[in-house]
This record gives C-alpha cells, structure tokens and sequence, in this order.
C-alpha cells in the first residue's frame, strides 16, 4: 500500500516531466484540482452533483486519446450542468494535456 509520502513524490514527479515539457506547476495543481475532485465525489457519495455520463467511472473506462478527447469535453459539460458548486468549479475549465503530456500520466 502507497503511503502518503510515496503518492506525493509521485505526484511531484509527474509535475516535474510535465513542466520540461511547458506545463507550468499553476497548470498542473489545475489539472489535478479538476480530476480530484471527480474522484472524492466518487469516495465520498457526492456524486448525485455530478450528470451521470460525466462521473468518475466513465472517465477510468476510457483508454487512450478517448480518455483524453472524452476529458475535455467532460470539463465543458460540467461547466454547464450538475450543482451550482459543480458549474462554479468547472466554469471555462480546459485542460492543457495533449496526447503527449497524457502520455506522461500513464
């Protein structure tokens, strides 16, 4: 089991390539603000703000440049429904990824 201390180096590290390859850290706590929050509304049965077909489970089932096209738009949708807490979040959300720096999370 991954202790806290192993998933912040992972994390640090994945910010680290990112940033060679032009994303700033701004970008990257960004990013994982986004996709964190999908994944505590699923750990914590939040998820009833969130439209069905734009939860956590439907963005894990994807693989590939569909994990990543259905992302961006996953992040427009949720800047137009669920809660006003959600919209709020996600209002003008984009991402910076492109299928290369994808790569580099995998």
């Amino acid at each position: 089991m991954a202790t806290t201390q192993d998933i912040v180096q992972k994390l640090w590290g994945f910010c680290n390539i990112l940033k060679d390859d032009g994303i700033t850290y701004h970008q990257y706590v960004t990013e994982l603000t986004y996709i964190l929050f999908l994944k505590m509304a699923k750990e914590t049965g939040t998820e009833n703000q969130l439209p069905e077909e734009y939860r956590w489970d439907t963005l894990v089932q994807k693989e590939g440049v569909d994990q990543l096209d259905f992302y961006r738009i996953m992040l427009v949708e949720l800047g137009r429904q669920g809660s006003g807490r959600v919209q709020a979040i996600y209002a003008n959300a984009t991402t910076s990824l492109t299928l290369q720096r994808y790569l580099c999370y995998k």
